[in-house]
C-alpha cells in the first residue's frame, strides 16, 4: 500500500505563508526575563512569566492546506487536519504490518504544521487539537535550557513540522522534526502504545520514576491523566529529598565527614541572606553548580554583575555588608532562584562559590577542599537550565500548561519521550565548565534541573519529576545509570584498578571543557586529585607512595602517559607555561583526548623520580616527598603537622606539590623513530582508500616517512619492516606564522628525523623532540604519541634502556 500523498503547497505559496507566519511572530516573539523576585519561602511572584502566545494574542491563521481546522476523532479527542496526515502514516504502519507481521522501518515524511506556532496555536485553543498539545509538550520537554525553549518561538526558527512513523521491535514511534532547508532544528519523538486488554489500573506515584541513561523510556502502563503544572511540586521534591537523607545509604557510604564549609550562606526571611562561619555544629546545607557564563557572549554591565556577586574581604574578613544580612536580589538570578528552591524544600544554608570563598582568602587552600564541601552537603543543585548566572531557574513551565490527558490516535495511546538523565547532564551548558566536573563527581546526592521538569540521582535512585501519566520508567540496574557516583564508589571501594580508570575517565571529560582562568587549569580538579590520593591511603591505612604529577599518577604513569588527542590542536592555544609537554593539561582548552587504549606495561619502563630544574642556573636537583622545597614542606607542616598521624590531610599537599611538577626522570627503551637514510615521501603518494578503509602502500626495500598535514599523523617505515603510525599532539602553523614558530610547542615540517620515541608499553609509545629550552643534556619535551602498531612490535629490539628527563 502506498502512502496517501499529503496536502501540499507550490514553493511559492509556502513562501508566502511562511512570511506571514514569520511577520505573526516577530510582532509577538519576547524572551525577556523577570528580574525580581519575593520573599524566598513564598511562591507569590517569583517565577518568569514566559510570554506565551495564545489565540487571544495571535490571529487565526488560515494557511492553504488549512492544517488547524478540528474535528472530533473516533475517540471523542479533537483532531486537527496535520493530525489526520498522521493517522494517514499510522494507517501506512498497519497495512505493512498486515503484509509482513516483522516489519521494520520508517515511513515517509509528511509535513502536518508550517510552524511551531503553528502547533502550538493548534493545541492551545479551548477547542483546540489534543494531539497537538501532546507534541507541543514534547518539543518543550526536550529543550534543556531556558534559551533552548525560547528559541522555539524565534522569528527566525519557524519552519515546518514533519512527521515520520518508525516500526521496530521495541515499539513504534513517530518522530517530529522542525527543518530549515540546511538543517535540522528540533526533533522530538512520541511512543505509540496499544491499550491493554485486561481493564483495571492502578495509578502510580510519579516520585517513583527512574530515567534511563541512554535509551527514551516508553511506559508499559495503562496511561492515566496528570494534572497541569507550571510551577514545581516542591512537595514531591520535598519527599524525594528526604527520603534520601533519612533512609538511604549514601552519607554512610560516600560523605567525606561532618565539617561545614569555611563559609555559608544563611537563608533569612524577607529576602535576606547573609553570611556566616562554618565553624560547629555541623548543618544540612545545599550547594550550587551552576556557570558563569561566557563574557565574550554578553554585554560588559551584565559580566560586571556576575563578578559584583564574590565577597570582598577588609582585614582578610568578608566585609561587614555580607556578614551583617543582606538583599538577595544583589545576586544574579541563578544564585537567587537557588535560595529559593533550597528555603522550600527546607534547608537554610547554601554554598554558592563566589559568596563563600571571600576574595583575598588562600584560593589555593579552598580549592583542595572541594571533595569535603561537596561530599558533606544535602545535595548539590546543578542549574541545567541556565546558560549564565543572570538565566533564571524558576519559570513557567509551558510543557505543563495543559492537563497531561492520556490522547489516542487509531486506538493508540501517545506517550512523549522522556529525556534521559545523561542527555540532560550531557547536554546541559554547565557540562562545558572545568569546575563542574568535580562538583558532580563528588557529590553523593544532585538535583538537576532542567527548564521543564528536575531530575534527582543519588547512588541508590533517580527519579524524574513528573513521569508520562504518573507511571513509572523501568528501573536498571545501578551500575547502568549511576555514572555521575561512579567515581565516589572507586574511591569508597579502594580498587587500585577502578580508580585508575576513573581517573583516565575524568582526563577525557575534563580536557574538552572551558575556563574562564586557564592558570585554574589544576585547581579545578584539585578537589578529586585530593579524593583520590586519600581513596589509597585509607586502602593502606596511612601514608602511601602514591605521587600526583602535573594531573598524572606515578603507580599507573606509563599508561597516563599514553593519552593522545582526536585532533591535534592549535599551537598558539598550548598551555605548556602551566604544565609540561607530556601532561594533558598542557594542551589547550576545549581539547578531546582519547586515554583508554589497550595497554601492557614494558618491562624496560621506569619511572625514576621528580626533578626541579632552576631555569636562571640550569641545575638539576632530585625533588622527593622529604626533600621538598622548603615552601612546600613549611605549607604542609603548617596545615597538617605530623603526617602520619593526619593520613587523610596528605592529600592536600601531594595535590599542592603535584600541581606543579614540572619535569620527571624516567627510563625505558629509546631510539630514532625515522631512520638516518629515509626518504620523505608525500602522504597522498602511499595512502590508498578502499571500501572506507585506509590502507598503505610503498615501494619495496626503501626506508620511507611521511606527515599528513591535514591531521597531524605521521609516519615511519623501515625497508623490509611494518610501518608505525603516529599521532602528533599540534599541528604545524603556516610558514608566515612566524610568530608562533617561535614557541617551540610543535614539530616543524620537515623535522621528522629529528623525532625521538619512548618506549612505554607493549605497542605504545612516545614521540619527543629534543628540549634545548634549559641547555640540559639528555632532556626532551612531547610531541605526539604512538599507539597500536601492531605491524611493528620489533621496533625497539636490540635498544637500550636510557634515562632520560621529560618537560
Amino acid at each position: 500500500m502506498e502512502l496517501p500523498t499529503s496536502p501540499t503547497l507550490p514553493r511559492s505559496a509556502l513562501g508566502r505563508h511562511m512570511r506571514r507566519v514569520t511577520q505573526l511572530v516577530s510582532s509577538g516573539f519576547k524572551s525577556s526575563r523577570s528580574t525580581t523576585q519575593q520573599h524566598a519561602g513564598s511562591d507569590t511572584g517569583r517565577y518568569h512569566h514566559a510570554n506565551v502566545q495564545t489565540s487571544a494574542h495571535l490571529p487565526q491563521l488560515a494557511p492553504p492546506a488549512d492544517f488547524c481546522r478540528v474535528k472530533p476523532n473516533d475517540h471523542a479527542q479533537s483532531q486537527c487536519k496535520g493530525c489526520d496526515v498522521v493517522c494517514e502514516l499510522l494507517r501506512w504502519g498497519e497495512s505493512r504490518k498486515r503484509q509482513d507481521p516483522d516489519f521494520e522501518g520508517c515511513s515517509p515524511r509528511r509535513v502536518i504544521h508550517f510552524s511551531y506556532c503553528e502547533l502550538k496555536l493548534c493545541g492551545s485553543r479551548k477547542t483546540g487539537c489534543d494531539t497537538c498539545q501532546t507534541i507541543h509538550r514534547g518539543f518543550l520537554l526536550d529543550q534543556i535550557t531556558g534559551q533552548d525553549a525560547d528559541s522555539l518561538r524565534d522569528p527566525n526558527n519557524q519552519w515546518p513540522i514533519h512527521a515520520m512513523l518508525t516500526i521496530g521491535n521495541s515499539g513504534d514511534s513517530l518522530l517530529f522534526t522542525i527543518e530549515s532547508p540546511q538543517t535540522t532544528l528540533f526533533t522530538t519523538t512520541i511512543h505509540l502504545q496499544r491499550p491493554r486488554k485486561s481493564s483495571g489500573h492502578k495509578k502510580l506515584s510519579s516520585s517513583s520514576t527512574r530515567s534511563p541513561p541512554s535509551t527514551r523510556s516508553c511506559p508499559t502502563a495503562e496511561p492515566t491523566t496528570g494534572a497541569s503544572r507550571l510551577h514545581p511540586d516542591f512537595a514531591e521534591l520535598h519527599s524525594v529529598v528526604r527520603d534520601c537523607l533519612d533512609y538511604h545509604e549514601c552519607s554512610s557510604k560516600h560523605r567525606w565527614s561532618d565539617q561545614n564549609p569555611t563559609w555559608l550562606l544563611e537563608i533569612l526571611p524577607y529576602n535576606q541572606v547573609r553570611l556566616v562561619e562554618g565553624k560547629g555544629t555541623p548543618v544540612e546545607y545545599v550547594v550550587l553548580s551552576y556557570s558563569w557564563g561566557d563574557p565574550a557572549t554578553m554585554p560588559a554591565a551584565e559580566w560586571a554583575r556576575i563578578k559584583a556577586a564574590r565577597t570582598m574581604t577588609t582585614n582578610g574578613k568578608p566585609v561587614p555588608e555580607r556578614l551583617n544580612g543582606f538583599d538577595q536580589r544583589a545576586l544574579p538570578e541563578t544564585m537567587q532562584d537557588a535560595i529559593a528552591i533550597s528555603y522550600d524544600l527546607g534547608f537554610r544554608y547554601i554554598w554558592i562559590d563566589s559568596v563563600c570563598i571571600p576574595k583575598g582568602t588562600d584560593w589555593d587552600t579552598e580549592a583542595a577542599l572541594m571533595h569535603q564541601v561537596y561530599g558533606n552537603a544535602a545535595f548539590t543543585l546543578v542549574a541545567c537550565s541556565s546558560v549564565k548566572a543572570t538565566d533564571r531557574l524558576l519559570c513557567d513551565r509551558l510543557a505543563w500548561t495543559h492537563r497531561n490527558v492520556a490522547h489516542k490516535l487509531r486506538g493508540q495511546f501517545l506517550h512523549n519521550s522522556q529525556m534521559s538523565l545523561d542527555e540532560v547532564r550531557l547536554g546541559a551548558p554547565v557540562s562545558q565548565r572545568s569546575w563542574t566536573l568535580q562538583e558532580e563527581r563528588l557529590s553523593p546526592r544532585i538535583l538537576y534541573w532542567a527548564n521543564q521538569r528536575w531530575y534527582w540521582s543519588c547512588t541508590e535512585r533517580q527519579t524524574v519529576e513528573m513521569g508520562e501519566f504518573g507511571i513509572p520508567s523501568p528501573p536498571l540496574p545501578n551500575e547502568a545509570w549511576s555514572l555521575p557516583h561512579r567515581y565516589l564508589e572507586a574511591c569508597r571501594i579502594g580498587d587500585e584498578h577502578q580508580l585508575h580508570e576513573e581517573w583516565l575517565d575524568i582526563v577525557e571529560a575534563y580536557t574538552r571543557r572551558d575556563l574562564v582562568e586557564a592558570k585554574d587549569r589544576f585547581l579545578a580538579i584539585a578537589g578529586l586529585a585530593v579524593r583520590f590520593y586519600n581513596a589509597k591511603a585509607e586502602v593502606g591505612k596511612g601514608v602511601v607512595p602514591e605521587e600526583y604529577l602535573a594531573g598524572l599518577w606515578k603507580d599507573d604513569f606509563a599508561r597516563q602517559l599514553a593519552w593522545s588527542v582526536v585532533k591535534p590542536a592549535a599551537p598558539w592555544q598550548h598551555l605548556q607555561h602551566i604544565a609540561p609537554s607530556w601532561s594533558w593539561a598542557s594542551l589547550p582548552l576545549l581539547v578531546h583526548t582519547k586515554t583508554k587504549h589497550s595497554f601492557r606495561l614494558s618491562p624496560h619502563f621506569e619511572f625514576v623520580g621528580t626533578k626541579f630544574i632552576n631555569p636562571a642556573e640550569t641545575a638539576v636537583a632530585i625533588t622527593t616527598p622529604t626533600t621538598a622545597s622548603t615552601t612546600d614542606m613549611e605549607w604542609a607542616m603548617t596545615k597538617i603537622g605530623d603526617f602520619s598521624s593526619n593520613a587523610r590531610e596528605m592529600g592536600q599537599f601531594i595535590e599542592r606539590r603535584g600541581r606543579n611538577t614540572k619535569v620527571v626522570e624516567v627510563r625505558g627503551r629509546f631510539r630514532k623513530f625515522v631512520s638516518a637514510n629515509s626518504q620523505k615521501v608525500p602522504w597522498e603518494h602511499i595512502q590508498i582508500k578502499r571500501d572506507r578503509r585506509e590502507i598503505f602502500n610503498f615501494a619495496p626495500g626503501c626506508h620511507v616517512h611521511s606527515r599528513n598535514l591535514n591531521d597531524g599523523r605521521v609516519l615511519a617505515k623501515d625497508a623490509h619492516g611494518g610501518e608505525i603510525v603516529g599521532q602528533l599532539d599540534y599541528l604545524a602553523p603556516p610558514d608566515s606564522c612566524n610568530e608562533v614558530k617561535r614557541l617551540g610547542v610543535y614539530l616543524p615540517d620537515g623535522a621528522e628525523k629529528d623525532l625521538y620515541c619512548l618506549e612505554l608499553g607493549e605497542s605504545a609509545m612516545l614521540l619527543l623532540q629534543a628540549n634545548r629550552r634549559w641547555g640540559v643534556a639528555d632532556s626532551y619535551r612531547r610531541v605526539g604519541v604512538c599507539i597500536g602498531y601492531e605491524n611493528r612490535r620489533g621496533f625497539f629490539y636490540g635498544c637500550t634502556a636510557e634515562n632520560i628527563l621529560l618537560a
